[in-house]
């Protein structure tokens, strides 16, 4: 059995349980085990036709008021009672601030291996080989778990997007029924509080969210100067995407850090990632690698971002940045906005 540890908030989960599913699926099908998502929350029924849907063969959920907010102490004794219950081959969380919390710890008390970060898996005969970045995303190491399960495996997020329900290795269960629903009882009161939650703070309004944006425009160093990455504000308006950023633009502070993608930042895998004056470093690849197309516009031809692209052009971006946002407003029948940067707006 592969068992996956749903994420979640304001009683929905986090997209990075849509792409556990994902990974689940694959190790399941693939291995002939079954695939089960556990629910922990204070009341787990609010997030039950979320988890049918990604296509599980069986829903496990655990109450209790001490699982929101979130507690490590009080997640760890239940994901190793729910380990302890159900043998699974491999466990599955999300690499975030809470599965990276959590699953490790479980880890540590079973002892048993851990991979943290996997962005990638095969099978070599009886073996699973799991791929993680290394070295600031410099090399990727592949490991092999040793030994019996459970094996616990934290997967990067944007490393295994969701598919649509007619692709291979996501849908319902494989006798197309309706997953089994069990509620497991798990005696949390008697653990120690060690910790408290003081606040909550939530990132700016307005924004679209990297992780599950379908369209990315992305601006690196080559925009030159703060004020020109106003052409990717424009383009990735006229796209209906939203904005990211290399981390040379970061660094710069032409935009904050919430919107860096590459290994220090965030990884996504949008439908179409649109790389503008973002020369290819190894750290930035690894965030967006995975996206389904890839159009990089660079003047440098030798630039490794065309390495990964499906489309490339060769060309100063501020001709063709310029361009693409008019063309594409005008197919939207969009007017430009007054003040547009991609408008009017001389090229250096």
């Amino acid at each position: 059995m592969i068992l996956i540890v749903a994420e979640h908030a304001d009683d929905r989960l986090k997209p990075i349980s849509r792409e556990l599913a994902v990974l689940g699926r694959e190790l399941a099908d693939d291995l002939g085990r079954t695939l089960t998502v556990a629910i922990l929350a204070r009341d787990p029924a609010s997030l039950v036709e979320e988890c049918r849907a990604l296509g599980p063969d069986r829903i496990v959920t655990v109450a209790g008021d001490r699982l929101e907010p979130y507690d490590p102490d009080v997640w760890t004794a239940a994901v190793e009672a729910l380990v302890s219950e159900d043998e699974p081959a491999f466990v599955l969380a999300g690499h975030t601030s809470t599965g990276y919390d959590f699953l490790p710890r479980v880890a540590a008390r079973t002892g048993r291996p851990l991979v943290p970060a996997c962005i990638e898996w095969q099978r070599h005969g009886e073996r699973v080989v799991f791929t993680r970045p290394v070295f600031n995303a410099k090399m990727h190491m592949r490991v092999t778990p040793k030994g019996e399960g459970p094996c616990f495996v934290t997967a990067a997020p944007g490393a295994f997007p969701p598919r649509e329900p007619d692709e291979a290795g996501s849908g319902p269960p494989q006798d197309g029924g309706e997953p089994r629903l069990d509620a497991f009882d798990v005696d949390l009161s008697g653990l120690p509080v060690r910790s408290k939650r003081i606040g909550r703070e939530s990132a700016a309004a307005g924004a679209l969210d990297l992780g599950s944006a379908d369209i990315i425009v992305a601006g690196g160093r080559g925009i030159r100067e703060k004020e020109h990455f106003g052409l990717i504000d424009d383009l990735a308006e006229a796209l209906g995407g939203a904005v990211g950023a290399s981390r040379p633009v970061v660094d710069s502070g032409w935009r904050p850090r919430d919107y860096q993608i590459g290994s220090s930042g965030q990884t996504v895998s949008p439908r179409l990632y649109v790389a503008v004056g973002i020369s290819g470093a190894v750290q930035h690849l690894v965030g967006m690698q995975s996206s389904r197309c890839i159009v990089a516009i660079n003047k440098d031809a030798d630039a490794p971002i065309f390495k990964v692209a499906h489309y490339g052009i060769v060309d100063d971006l501020f001709s063709v940045v310029p361009e693409i946002t008019r063309t594409v407003r005008a197919l939207k029948g969009q007017s430009p906005p007054v003040g547009s940067a991609g408008s009017g707006r001389e090229s250096d």
